[in-house]
Parts: C-alpha cells; sequence; structure tokens
C-alpha cells in the first residue's frame, strides 16, 4: 500500500512541476526569479516524496502561496527596458557589418559582441612600465633608451616613472598611459 502511494505522489508532483515550469516558459523569457520558484517547488515535491507519512496538505499549501505571490507580484518587480533605442531590433546581420578595429587602450568598459574580423588581429601592446618600474628588457625590443621614455611620459603630465600606473606602446607606435591615482 506504501509503494501505491508512493507512485501516486510521484506521479502527481512530477506533473505539478512540469506544470508549474511550462506555465513560467509558455509566455514569456523566463527569469531567475521563475527558475528560484520552481526549483523551491521542486524541493517541495522531494519533501512530499520522500516522507510519505505527511499530509499531502502541509506540502500543498507552502507551493500554492509561493505561486499566488510570484504570480502576482511577479510583473512588479520585473523592470521594463524603455531606454533602448529603437534600431536595436533592427540591427543588420553579421554579415552586413563591418569589421571594428578598436584600441583596447581606448576602452574603459564594453559589451561583448560577436565582431567580424577580417585580417588577424596584431600582437599584444608592449608594457614598458608596470606600478611605476621601467621593463628595459621591453625598453632593448623597441630599440629606445629610459631618456626617450622619460621624454614621452612627460608629453602625458607625468613627471616620474613613479608616478605611472602602466604604459604601454603597441606595434603602431601608439602609446598607452595610466598615472597612478592620487
Amino acid at each position: 500500500m506504501e509503494l501505491v502511494i508512493l507512485l501516486v505522489r510521484t506521479l502527481f508532483f512530477y506533473f505539478l512541476v512540469m506544470l508549474v515550469m511550462y506555465s513560467f516558459w509558455k509566455k514569456k523569457k523566463p527569469t531567475l526569479a521563475d527558475l528560484l520558484i520552481a526549483f523551491i517547488v521542486a524541493q517541495f515535491s522531494v519533501l512530499a516524496i520522500d516522507e510519505p507519512g505527511k499530509p499531502l496538505s502541509v506540502i500543498l499549501l507552502p507551493i500554492s502561496i509561493l505561486l499566488i505571490l510570484h504570480f502576482v507580484f511577479g510583473p512588479v518587480f520585473r523592470k521594463k527596458k524603455t531606454d533602448q533605442p529603437a534600431s536595436w531590433g533592427e540591427q543588420k546581420p553579421l554579415q552586413e557589418r563591418k569589421p571594428i578595429r578598436v584600441q583596447t587602450a581606448d576602452v574603459e568598459m564594453g559589451a561583448l559582441e560577436p565582431m567580424v574580423i577580417q585580417q588577424p588581429i596584431g600582437i599584444l601592446p608592449l608594457p614598458l612600465i608596470l606600478d611605476g618600474k621601467v621593463l628595459d628588457m621591453n625598453l632593448g625590443k623597441i630599440g629606445k633608451t629610459r631618456f626617450w621614455l622619460k621624454n614621452e611620459v612627460q608629453k602625458f603630465g607625468a613627471r616620474r616613472f613613479k608616478e605611472v600606473a602602466y604604459c604601454s606602446i603597441d606595434r603602431q607606435g601608439t602609446m598607452f598611459l595610466d598615472k597612478k591615482k592620487a
């Protein structure tokens, strides 16, 4: 008899969890809150199956309260994205986009997006100063001296190497310098 109760409860809670997940994913893109509620319902279902002596009302009451609260207050907490430009929905296919060549030194913060690259990106910039210390070996690789580097650093407004957090040069000879924060 206990095996029949276990089988019936298993089937009932299987279909309950599937119904909950279907209702979350049916009309809209699911959110993290939807997934969390589905996991909580699944956990309560495991409790009901694991302890067949517990009355179903003890398990179904918190599940129904959670689902009601989620369906009533869930839309209130979802943000509407109204600040997107209208052109975002009308983006060109990847084949029609022109390749972009971005200087990494100019980017403070960015979003990842697929890029079409027609030619390989060059090697990384060569660091010349790290945390106020000159990397003489890298200066030798580009055939420059400390005197030259001192003049270049002064063009960026730093009087001494110790004022520089990071300085690098790329293959085209473009320098990037980041001064230490005071």
